[in-house]
């Protein structure tokens, strides 16, 4: 090998515990993607505090042409590294941006909940003149015709558009959701829906694996926690016939994914919710699956709901680590590294957090279109707008498309950079959109590396 003293540990080198008993060690290189199970000894060397110290002179010749192939050592400066990483992010960036689009229509902002903590809830002070507007057949038609606006060669669409609302699924929307779904079907796509489920069964038409082929739905809890705070704005509780609409929705053949909006103050609800779907024999079925979801302030630190008690949200670590005791869900952090380890594969790398900042597309009732969920009806997120002729596009089209880690300052030195993406876009949107938003992600990050590596040896063991 060459001079030792030529190399220097890689700033990119994140050592990771995923054992304390055993003292087992995972090495992940943050801009090769490589994933290696190393010993203790030389995960140490990589740990911050040693990381400017020079490489010990005893190492073996196979550890060196190992940690050298692996990208652990390198010869290049902080610097060159540095830029490298950017030059990297640049390029996968521009394949994001080059991938299938994904379309979704906004049918209406309009819900039949009053969810406490939903991030729409200020669009109903702007009166109903916009909160009751639905998509219309003339909204409709414009939105398929600027998706080839978007892009003009079919084959890179999604053939996948996903309705979203408010409730896209609510009994005043049957007429244009039929509309939407059979237009879209002669066109050659299928649906998913992201829904409360209260009011499915009126579109047990729709449902099946040729029409709306997936649904996400949303129970916070047991019964008794779930109707305490997602509740029909009329009818009261909503659990019990949500759960029946799920198990209709199963038998059609429809994919159904269950959310958990999780904070400090549910997740033994939750636990008693999982025991309720084990008793229905759900997790027997390939096509049910269940996530909690970290239920997020994005107004007020405390939000009163009616029974007075107040949701105390959790930070992201602690969700994390609640998340990585439940054996029925994986989150997806932890699924990619699951699949890493499975596959013998480095880990797949991306320069953004999320497709808001690549190809979703998201057409609402008004004739706007934004790039991400959780900014919907905020007129400063507005992307472009569309009509029956054209889209004209603003000039926060650029700014979210563009967003990528080699254009975040903070980011570029960062060995998590092309792990986390940046972050969330939507939570800094009061500030420049070029603002990462790091949110605990490292321990994050050893938080799904363990749980990933425990259920892959989980599995091993048992073959």
């Amino acid at each position: 090998m060459e001079n030792l003293q030529e190399y220097r540990k890689s700033s990119y080198a994140i050592p990771v515990c995923v054992d304390n008993t055993q003292k087992r060690y995972i090495l992940i290189h943050g801009y090769t993607g490589a994933l290696d199970l190393v010993s203790e000894s030389i995960a140490l060397l990589f740990n911050e505090k040693n990381m400017d110290e020079p490489l010990p002179t005893n190492l073996s010749e196979n550890i060196l042409l190992f940690l050298k192939k692996r990208g652990y050592i390198t010869h290049k400066t902080k610097e060159e590294e540095h830029l490298l990483m950017n030059k990297i992010s640049h390029s996968l960036q521009a394949y994001y941006l080059q991938e299938k689009k994904k379309f979704y229509l906004l049918v209406n902002y309009n819900c039949n909940f009053r969810c406490p903590y939903c991030f729409e809830n200020y669009i109903s002070n702007k009166g109903k003149e916009w909160s009751c507007q639905i998509m219309t057949k003339e909204i409709v038609d414009n939105a398929f015709k600027n998706m080839l606006f978007i892009e003009q060669d079919r084959e890179k669409h999604l053939n996948e558009i996903i309705l979203y609302g408010g409730e896209p699924l609510m009994e005043q929307n049957i007429n244009i959701v039929n509309y939407i779904v059979n237009k879209g079907i002669s066109l050659g796509y299928k649906f998913a829906a992201i829904s409360n489920g209260y009011d499915l069964d009126l579109f047990e038409n729709l449902l099946g694996e040729s029409m709306i082929k997936k649904i996400q739905i949303t129970l916070d809890g047991d019964k008794k926690y779930h109707d305490s705070r997602r509740f029909h704005y009329r009818k009261g509780a909503s659990y019990d016939k949500i759960v029946s609409n799920i198990l209709l929705a199963l038998e059609k053949g429809t994919h159904v994914r269950v959310r958990s909006n999780m904070d400090s103050n549910n997740s033994e609800s939750i636990l008693r919710m999982v025991e309720h779907f084990h008793d229905l024999h759900l997790f027997d079925n390939k096509l049910f699956s269940f996530y909690p979801g970290l239920l997020e302030n994005n107004a007020n630190n405390l939000l009163e709901i009616p029974d007075k008690k107040h949701i105390e949200y959790l930070s992201s670590d602690i969700f994390e680590n609640q998340l990585s005791k439940m054996e029925e869900t994986k989150g997806s952090l932890s699924v990619l590294f699951y699949n890493a380890f499975k596959n013998k594969a480095p880990i797949m790398l991306h320069a953004s957090y999320c497709g808001a900042n690549a190809g979703i597309y998201i057409f609402d009732p008004k004739g706007d279109i934004y790039s991400c969920l959780e900014t919907v009806g905020i007129p400063k997120n507005i992307i472009g707008h569309y009509n029956a002729e054209k889209i004209e596009w603003t000039t926060q089209h650029k700014s979210w498309k563009e967003r990528s880690v080699d254009k975040i300052a903070q980011c570029s030195q960062c060995p998590y950079a092309l792990l986390c993406g940046g972050g969330c876009a939507a939570k800094i949107i009061d500030k420049d959109i070029r603002t990462p938003y790091c949110n605990n992600f490292p321990t994050i990050l050893e938080l799904n590396i363990r749980k990933a590596y425990k259920d892959f040896y989980k599995v091993q063991n048992a073959l």
